[in-house]
């Protein structure tokens, strides 16, 4: 006998509600997979965290973190406690050690190599071989953060690297940008603190802690976003995915020519062209000039070296010269020579690495800038370029005594 429609019970049907809470359970294990799978496979993205807000220095890098930077290069990058790329240091200096902070950007923090293949640690270890530091214990802190301009290495001196009670500190220099970053019409960083020269006087502009994007970062919604960042490898892998499509989308016209790499602006190769270069150079001089007068004034040794960019260093002195003629330079190393000059009148010491490391990669032929998955010769300084220019700034430091003079090197 068939059975009559009213004899077959109906299925509940399923509500918006079930029909809801069945999509975000599905959802839910789905993201809890993905994020399983990529603590597995130990992917991270340091670029996803490394900008904390800060409201001294525009940002810094979060204590604690641990993740990879692959990007260009390939290295763990561990920020200690301090929030500092290196091992943990006390802020008491230990007796009788020689103590060297070390400030900077990028080429400081060196992301893009292993820590013990960074200068700061490179310089570390030849310090150990300086005659006069026989037995001494020396210690270099990194004090480098990524991006940063000469008036925030200037700012975190004041907030952070006085507190270690340095013997020597070294700014490092690096002409490729630190001259743009250092004027907020060439820069206009909405998270970046600037100064300004009034008659003479530099004065502190930090009206970056007024603007929209700081207050939305240390709004609770902004302090959320920053905790998923350094929580959570999916957000960091979007986050990564999209950093690749806009770099991808960035150099999709090609590069003007060989070296011409992005974040270096060639006019720093030739003497300030119009009002707002000219700018540019009067601030970051007296910057670089106030930064030597208030270690001086800790008791501390001040000394500055200038870094190199791609071009500057290429092996092939012909190449070298004609990127020169095409932009318009009677020099690349113009920069360099400006400092120096600027750093004999002030009487302070310097050294010029780019000088040197340009006739080192003549000699070898080894590209010091560049790494296998970027382009060769631009970028970063890859391990053979740290390694020379931690070796220049150690005999540099010994062949003055830096941080030994009286007042320094000392127990303060």
């Amino acid at each position: 006998m068939n059975a009559t429609r009213q004899d077959i019970p109906e299925t509940p049907r399923t509500g918006w509600a079930g029909r809801a809470a069945l999509v975000a359970l599905s959802l839910s294990v789905g993201l809890a997979a993905g994020e399983g799978l990529l603590r597995a496979a130990d992917f991270s993205y340091y670029w996803a965290l490394a900008r904390l807000p800060h409201p001294v220095t525009g940002w810094a890098p979060p204590a604690g973190a641990v993740a990879w930077q692959d990007v260009e290069g390939r290295a763990l990058v561990r920020i200690n406690g301090s929030g500092l790329r290196g091992p943990e240091r006390p802020q008491e200096k230990p007796s009788g050690s020689l103590r060297v902070a070390v400030l900077g950007d990028s080429f400081v923090e060196a992301v893009q190599v292993a820590l013990e293949d960074t200068f700061p640690a490179v310089l570390e270890r030849a310090l150990s071989g300086c005659e006069a530091l026989v037995g001494r214990p020396v210690e270099v802190i990194n004090f480098g953060v990524s991006g940063y301009g000469t008036a925030q290495e200037l700012l975190t001196f004041r907030s952070r690297v006085r507190a270690f009670r340095p013997d020597l500190v070294v700014l490092a220099f690096f002409p490729g940008n630190d001259l743009v970053e250092n004027v907020r019409a060439l820069d206009a960083d909405p998270l970046r603190p600037y100064f300004r020269l009034d008659q003479g006087q530099l004065t502190l502009d930090e009206g970056f802690r007024q603007g929209v994007d700081y207050r939305r970062r240390v709004s609770p919604p902004g302090r959320a976003w920053s905790w998923l960042l350094r929580h959570s490898r999916l957000v960091q892998a979007a986050v990564k995915a999209w950093d690749l499509t806009r770099l991808r989308l960035g150099a999709g016209g090609g590069p003007r020519g060989p070296l011409d790499e992005p974040g270096v602006d060639e006019r720093v190769y030739r003497e300030p062209g119009d009002p707002l270069w000219a700018e540019a150079w009067a601030v970051t001089e007296a910057l670089v000039v106030r930064t030597a007068r208030e270690v001086r004034a800790e008791g501390a040794d001040f000394l500055l070296a200038t870094l190199s960019t791609g071009a500057q260093v290429h092996p092939d002195a012909w190449f070298r010269a004609e990127f020169a003629r095409t932009h318009g330079s009677a020099d690349l190393l113009y920069p360099e020579r400006r400092l120096l000059a600027l750093a004999e009148r002030e009487g302070f010491p310097a050294v010029g690495l780019a000088g040197e490391l340009a006739e080192l990669a003549a000699l070898s032929g080894a590209w010091l800038h560049g790494f296998p998955n970027s382009l060769p010769g631009i970028g970063h300084w890859n391990r053979d370029g740290h390694r020379l220019a931690g070796e220049l700034l150690a005999h540099t430091v010994c062949r003055l005594g830096l941080g030994l003079r009286q007042g320094a090197g000392q127990d303060r």
